[in-house]
């Protein structure tokens, strides 16, 4: 059996720390709208679920 192996780069320190600073800034403007992670998550699987459900038809 023949396994095809994912390369993967290691991120540099630059892309992480713009990554760290947008994830900041996400939690800033959700916390300013008042809106959690969770009601978040709970709207993305419904949606999906409601795609799902469309392509069923």
């Amino acid at each position: 059996m023949k396994t095809s192996l994912i390369k993967i780069k290691k991120p540099s320190k630059e892309a992480l720390l713009a990554f760290r600073r947008s994830s900041q800034k996400m939690a800033e403007l959700l916390k300013a709208h008042g809106i959690s992670e969770d009601e978040i998550i709970a709207e993305f699987n419904a949606m999906r679920k409601q795609v799902r459900k469309d392509e069923d038809k």
